[in-house]
């Protein structure tokens, strides 16, 4: 067991504790047998944006019982990737867990989005939390807010279990999906709650058997398969399922959305044991998705 306190972490919110994280995983990480690494409670970390690569060689836990809150200036990104803040590549057999909470605060982000003043540039923000290539992956028990962009996004991953996720920023905050999922394969995602500027769940690329249960959604843009085929691209999705949510205050239930142009396929989705309250489109199936400033032509 690891703590990053022991590890020169301050914890007060204000002291950059980013190398004291680093410096807990770089330990962790090599170690022959299970590890976990504790952020513990009733302190706040301050963290930059990093990567935490792998592979490890243990059955790694990351056990976030405090807060992590990411810099509020967006200028702490400059020369750095703009679509990331913690960023977990290649980690397999991982766990992260601890009823903590992950805190983007994205307001800045926001404010120079163009989806907030169409004068803006439409220029990147990031991930809140991103798992890219992890395989056997468990993320549960967790708060996750406020994120300058999406807030947990699943990138070619297999096998994962999310469940007892909370996800909640304004509902005028926007492109903050909750949970996104991209090209991955063997997904449940279960027992959550999800309020967000977007897409309460969001399902892209190559990304098949997923499995959502018991899902309270809302507000938000409901839950999306797409969008897909943008730019002429070509794309996949298959063998989904959502059994059991519930929907308020959201602008569209459960959605597919498709770009003219893209080719692919969607197959074998199943929405049932849906209640939608104050929902302004249930059931939406849209082959000419147009994200755009400037109405799309007809094509």
């Amino acid at each position: 067991v690891l703590n990053v306190d022991d590890f020169g972490a301050v914890g007060d919110g204000i002291n950059d504790d980013t190398q004291s994280l680093h410096d807990v995983w770089k330990k962790a990480c090599p170690l022959p047998s299970p590890a976990e690494i504790v952020v513990p409670a009733q302190s706040t970390y301050l963290i930059k944006p990093t990567d935490f690569n792998g592979p490890c060689q243990s059955n790694l836990t990351l056990k976030i019982s405090g807060l992590l809150v990411a810099p509020e200036d967006p200028t702490v990104w400059e020369g750095l990737d703009l679509r990331k803040w913690l960023y977990f590549n290649r980690v397999d057999n991982f766990t992260v867990e601890g009823g903590g909470m992950i805190d983007g605060t994205g307001q800045k982000w926001w404010e120079m989005s163009c989806k907030t003043n169409d004068s803006n540039p439409c220029d990147h923000a990031p991930t809140a939390v991103l798992f890219h290539k992890c395989n056997n992956l468990k993320v549960r028990s967790l708060s996750i807010v406020n994120s300058q962009r999406m807030h947990l996004v699943f990138s070619n991953c297999i096998h994962v279990s999310a469940s007892h996720l909370t996800v909640f920023a304004p509902k005028c905050s926007p492109n903050t999906d909750g949970i996104h999922i991209s090209g991955s394969t063997h997904i449940e995602l279960k027992d959550s709650i999800i309020s967000t500027g977007d897409d309460c769940i969001s399902i892209v690329g190559n990304s098949s058997q997923i499995r959502i249960k018991n899902i309270f959604c809302g507000p938000g843009h409901g839950i999306s398969i797409g969008s897909l085929g943008k730019s002429n691209s070509s794309a996949a999705v298959q063998d989904v399922s959502v059994d059991g949510a519930t929907l308020f205050n959201t602008t569209n239930g459960v959605r597919i959305k498709t770009w003219q142009g893209g080719s692919g396929y969607v197959m074998k989705i199943s929405f049932g044991n849906i209640t939608m309250q104050n929902v302004s489109n249930p059931i939406v199936i849209d082959q000419y998705y147009c994200d755009s400033p400037l109405p799309c032509l007809n094509q």
